[in-house]
């Protein structure tokens, strides 16, 4: 798959946020799915994505703050491992990926508060011309895609022409696995070890422990 299809595809499914509703389609498990079924490893998709998942747990946007950009990554991660892994190991290319992914999340929190500006702006000139609504509309949503386009495009060319040295450090699967579920671990720990909410993060976990009993 070319690099600029797989970037407008990743472009078109960060519609989903905010943009295009908020259905979950653009959600690191649901990526890694999708992406995986495009390069015929829906498994290894399905890992990566669930992985990116966790890493990003904890990153909601509440009131003003903009946290690196979860969908984004998981997007980024899943699609340059497919891309890395044509021409190198697949630790290598996993090693890779994640940080190709940290850094397209951090490239995707900066420019979604441009956007966020951009679309203030847009709101105050419906104000004065509120007959033109779905020409707002449109402007937003192709903003929407172009800012997904200004952050896959670049990454995803330089992911399919990487070629990492045989020499140089890889990643195994489970490396991998165990540091992206250490971070959701401690993003769990920053969401729900509170005093308030104790007695909920018991209670699920509890449920947790019932369901795999029985």
């Amino acid at each position: 798959m070319s690099t600029i299809l797989l970037s407008v595809i990743g472009a078109v499914i960060l519609l989903d946020k905010y943009a295009f509703g908020e259905f979950g389609i653009s959600q690191p498990l649901v990526t890694g799915a999708i992406i995986g079924a495009l390069f015929g490893d829906v498994k290894m998709g399905i890992f990566l994505g669930a992985m990116l998942q966790l890493i990003f747990l904890g990153g909601l946007p509440i009131g003003r703050d903009i946290p690196p950009d979860g969908q984004v990554a998981g997007i980024m991660c899943s699609g340059a491992f497919f891309l890395l892994r044509i021409t190198n190991t697949s630790g290598h290319a996993l090693l890779i990926a994640l940080l190709f992914a940290l850094l397209a999340a951090v490239i995707g929190g900066t420019l979604d508060i441009f956007t966020r500006h951009y679309n203030n702006k847009l709101f105050h000139m419906f104000l004065v011309r509120e007959n033109q609504l779905s020409m707002y509309h449109l402007l937003g949503l192709v903003t929407a895609f172009i800012r997904g386009l200004c952050i896959f495009l670049p990454l995803f060319a330089l992911a399919s022409i990487i070629m990492v040295p045989v020499q140089f450090p890889r990643m195994s699967q489970d490396l991998f696995a165990i540091i992206c579920m250490s971070m959701g671990l401690a993003n769990a720990v920053y969401l729900f070890v509170k005093r308030s909410t104790a007695v909920y993060a018991i209670i699920g976990g509890l449920c947790g422990l019932v369901l795999i009993v029985f």
